[in-house]
């Protein structure tokens, strides 16, 4: 192996005959034994940076990062690619971490994946001093730092890998960081000499437009129908992306949404159907993100107004990845800023909720002072919430701030089941049913189907069930509470959107104390961030792209020309009044049509229809019917 060169090993485990900039500078510092930070935007392939070098060194590579879902991804990819790598994410009992550790340390793997939790366990810590490590690896290392938008006081124990193996090169690595954030970064892991690798940030081929405008949705239709190509709409709510997908198919626009509620199942479908172009739009929140390497997405819409400028950068990163040309576009009005204000408010969780929360949390669960480390719970959140008569978004906000000072670990953990199990006497049942016929094709179903129903819960296939006696789920409900209520069965509707695993024993107040300093901290950083979003929204003078280069520490002095500041600055197109005429006037007397209707259908701008139409509305020559559609006076 340790013949072989860099290209060999990306051909023989990855079929690729060559890297993709900066890659193979990054692979070269590595394999020089420097510690490296690398900054490569989102899609640039920052796991070949890693792995391929760990594959041509003895021994295993450690990688450090916070995405669960992200390590499991990588893991499976590696295994089925003939590489050993083992994951120590999520909730493990004692013995399980053990076996997963001997494997590790006896195995032969190449790569071993956990969390920056994992690191606060003398167990772990034990069995890596006793391994042959060849590269530690630090992914979204924006986590260490206090300026940075995620930050977790978990990833400070990072610097322990390096002051333990202090000749083994540590590779830190991120998407994008600001000035602060990289030195940050340097001095947290205690690799102060590193060689930093990056390259421009700049995306030529993404056009950065910013619009304040009184109806978004009118100018999303616009946008949508005046054009071609796929599209990426982010919201913040997952009820938004529902509603929208919902409204866009209403006018004959083929699109899904996506967020992190969705079964894995359903996820997959839905992306699968995005990829393959058989839906043009995905409503989305960040939730679809992980993983998303769609080349021709012309258009990445934000349609709430983000939290970081980070955030914003990173998902507009995510149009025109084949270097054709793309748009990025923010539309928000007054009423956005309002509401990205009282958002803001909901994510500032101070002191007094969060202990609150956490006592809510353990009593949900009937966790006992100095119990409860290392439980795993599943509950569906609303349940939650309702319960206890709290704000749902400060509560979210706030297990989330718990998973990120690492009191808590959560994750997304979406099913449903239902069991069933009658327990009526047969006759009884019968009698039953006469009086409740509309139950009847039901139950004879369920008993045809499941002849152990009678003896024990039996769990029902409610996809098959809905298909075959054409009820839909929430009536199949509905009438299996109906047995239930009447006691005729025993009915169990269990529902989970959150895992949570409780990573230290209940102390109440001393355990929320002990974070106060960090959350003061993560808060003013939150503040800072949305405050910097604002100010970008708000400077219409600057080009577009050079304020967020800016904004990453680096320097360009050529507007892109494209962006809607740029453009604004143009002197404006001269447009035939006659040609504009002509083409009302024509759809006009075709067929009665809103005035919105026509903005979309014609290829002019809103002014300049919209001038016309004034002048055949003074004159006469068309007016409103009914409908509010424009006809024309006979």
């Amino acid at each position: 192996m340790a013949m072989e060169s860099p290209e060999l090993i990306l051909k023989k485990y990855w079929g690729f005959d060559s890297f993709r900039p900066p890659q193979k500078t990054v692979i070269e510092s590595v394999l020089k034994g420097n510690d490296t930070l690398a900054l490569m935007p989102t899609g640039g392939g920052k796991s070949i940076t890693f792995q391929v070098p760990a594959m041509l060194k003895e021994g295993i590579c450690i990688v450090v990062s916070p995405l669960i879902a992200l390590m499991t991804d990588q893991v499976n990819a590696l295994k089925n690619k003939g590489i050993n790598a083992i994951s120590l994410g999520g909730s493990l009992p004692y013995r399980e971490l053990e076996r997963l550790l001997n494997n590790a340390l006896y195995g032969q793997y190449k790569f071993l994946y956990l969390s920056p939790e994992r690191l606060q366990q003398e167990l772990v810590r034990s069995y890596l001093k006793a391994m042959s490590i060849n590269l530690i690896v630090i992914d979204e290392a924006h986590c260490v730092s206090h300026w940075g938008k995620d930050f977790r006081p978990a990833y400070l124990q990072c610097k322990w890998l390096k002051e333990e193996f202090p000749n083994v090169p540590l590779l830190a690595l991120t998407a994008s960081a600001t000035h602060q954030v990289q030195q940050d970064i340097l001095h947290h892991l205690g690799i102060e000499n590193a060689t930093i690798i990056s390259t421009s940030l700049a995306r030529p081929n993404i056009a950065y437009k910013v619009y304040k405008v009184s109806d978004k949705w009118h100018e999303l239709l616009q946008l949508l129908r005046k054009t071609e190509g796929s599209a990426i709409v982010y919201l913040r709510s997952r009820n938004g992306c529902i509603q929208l997908a919902e409204l866009l198919q209403n006018q004959g626009i083929s699109a899904a949404y996506f967020h992190g509620g969705l079964p894995a199942e359903e996820k997959n479908q839905k992306l699968s159907m995005w990829l393959l172009n058989d839906v043009r739009v995905m409503a989305a929140t960040n939730a679809f993100g992980m993983g998303i390497d769609k080349p021709d997405v012309r258009f990445v819409i934000h349609w709430d107004i983000p939290q970081t400028l980070e955030d914003y950068f990173q998902e507009a990163g995510r149009a025109g990845r084949d270097g054709n040309p793309a748009e990025a576009i923010l539309f928000y009005g007054k009423i956005d800023v309002e509401n990205a204000n009282k958002l803001l408010k909901d994510y500032l969780v101070d002191i007094p909720f969060l202990k609150l929360l956490y006592a809510k949390l353990n009593a949900y669960f009937q966790i006992a002072i100095g119990e409860g480390q290392e439980g795993v719970f599943s509950f569906f959140f609303p349940d939650f919430w309702k319960r206890y008569q709290l704000s749902p978004i400060k509560s979210y906000n706030g297990l989330q701030v718990l998973d990120r000072m690492s009191i808590i670990s959560l994750s997304q953990q979406f099913y449903k089941k239902v069991t069933l199990h009658i327990t009526a006497p047969a006759p009884q049942l019968i009698t039953y049913l006469q009086t409740h016929r509309y139950l009847k094709n039901l139950v004879i179903y369920l008993i045809r189907s499941y002849p152990l129903i009678y003896s024990q819960p039996i769990t029902l296939e409610m996809e098959k069930i809905t298909e075959l006696t054409e009820l839909d789920y929430r009536d199949i409900i509905k009438n299996l509470e109906r047995l239930h209520n009447d006691r005729m069965a025993i009915l169990k509707n269990e529902a989970s959107d959150i895992q949570i695993v409780f990573n230290v024993p209940r102390d109440d107040d001393r355990t929320i104390n002990s974070i106060s300093k960090n959350l003061k901290e993560y808060n003013h950083t939150k503040l800072t961030l949305q405050e910097a979003v604002f100010r970008y929204l708000q400077n219409e003078d600057t080009c577009r792209n050079i304020q967020l280069l800016e904004y990453f520490g680096e320097k360009s002095e050529k507007p892109c020309g494209v962006c809607s500041n740029c453009i604004a600055k143009l002197p404006p197109s001269k447009v035939d009044k006659k040609e504009v005429k002509k083409a009302v006037w024509s759809l006009l007397k075709s067929k009665p049509i809103t005035p919105n209707e026509l903005l979309i259908a014609l290829p002019f701008p809103a002014k300049d229809i919209n001038k016309v139409l004034e002048e055949l509305l003074y004159m006469q020559k068309i007016a409103y019917n009914n409908c509010n559609e424009l006809v024309v006076n006979s």
